[in-house]
């Protein structure tokens, strides 16, 4: 679980719920993240929807906490590159 949220901080992922049914991406406001990339992900997946402006809900089955890590590793890999955000 350190490594998926190790690798979703970047995302702007503030919350991961991971049930065997049903998991939530909650992502904070104005993610780095490249909203066409989202859009396209819902459309060609019909277990991934949106849910609200921040979040993304994966409907499937996954009753192993490692299947369900990894599908979670793969929807956020399938966003690209998060954007890098400006410091000033």
């Amino acid at each position: 679980m350190h490594r998926l949220r190790v690798l979703a901080k970047p995302y702007g992922v503030v919350k991961v719920d991971a049930a065997p049914k049903l998991m939530v991406i909650s992502f904070r406001p104005n993610p780095p993240v490249d909203a066409l990339r989202i859009i396209e992900l819902v459309q060609k997946n019909r277990h991934i929807k949106l849910a609200g402006n921040d979040k993304l809900r994966i409907e499937r089955d996954t009753p192993e906490p490692r299947d369900r890590a990894q599908l979670i590793r793969d929807v956020l890999r399938s966003l690209g590159t998060p954007k890098q955000t400006q410091t000033a």
